[in-house]
């Protein structure tokens, strides 16, 4: 019996850093749950910052690109979404519009619908300015 107690605590242990990983509340989860490889290169070789964001709320994913379709700088095509865990990145020219105003006028489009909050900006330069601890 006590063979079989101490297997289920080592596999509760070993199990345990696998679900904190998937809670999908971390900002990095976030980020990854948007990430694209095509879009961060294309942004990088025409100058563009890679926006990442929290969205809150219900708002479908094509509703979030008629918002980002607003946006002056931003590359409509880039835009990419996520509902579980809600989060939406795109590339956009901080020439234009900085970050946090273009996260500031997607959600201003959203209305009442939903909130889009900044959690991390990456500029062509590859230097991370964060939103949001």
């Amino acid at each position: 019996m006590t063979g079989a107690i101490g297997v289920k605590v080592i596999g509760l242990v070993l199990l345990t850093p696998a679900l904190a990983l998937a809670c999908g509340a971390c900002l990095e989860d976030k980020m990854a749950a948007t990430y694209d490889y095509a879009v961060s290169r294309q942004a990088a070789a025409k100058r563009l910052a890679v926006v990442y964001c929290d969205v809150q709320g219900q708002v479908t994913a094509e509703r979030l690109r008629r918002a980002a379709a607003q946006v002056d700088g931003l590359d409509a095509t880039s835009v990419r979404t996520s509902g579980e865990p809600a989060a939406m990145s795109f590339a956009l020219d901080t020439t234009v519009s900085s970050a946090a105003a273009a996260v500031s006028r997607i959600s201003t489009a959203l209305g009442g619908a939903g909130k889009v909050t900044l959690l991390r900006s990456v500029e062509p330069d590859n230097a991370i300015k964060q939103g949001r601890p």
